[in-house]
């Protein structure tokens, strides 16, 4: 070969050689960046969830609350007139077992 050919293949192999570096650092700078976006991505979502289950938690403790004060009104009512109950609740057990019965 001759010098310029070896010149030429020296310059070619240390610009191959930058190029591959700057190939490096790009593939560094993208991966910090992606991390960067879903470390704040993930933080977003867990904000979210807990603002959901927040919700869900006063939610759910409104429905009890319903629940309880629809027992506590029942049982009121059944304290105030247990006779009326007990003929309403006999009476629907009976329109029930007629409803269901087998032999029609």
């Amino acid at each position: 070969m001759t010098v310029k050919n070896e010149e030429n293949i020296d310059v070619l192999k240390d610009e191959v050689q930058a190029l591959r570096k700057q190939m490096e650092n790009l593939a560094k700078a993208v991966e910090k960046n992606a991390s960067g976006k879903a470390a704040a991505m993930t933080a977003g979502l867990e904000e979210e969830i807990d603002k959901y289950q927040k919700m869900a938690a006063d939610k759910l403790q409104k429905a009890l609350n319903a629940g309880s004060d629809g027992v506590e009104n029942i049982s009121d009512r059944i304290r105030q007139n247990p006779l009326g109950s007990l003929l309403l609740a006999f009476g629907a057990g009976y329109v029930i077992s007629r409803l269901f019965r087998q032999d029609r």
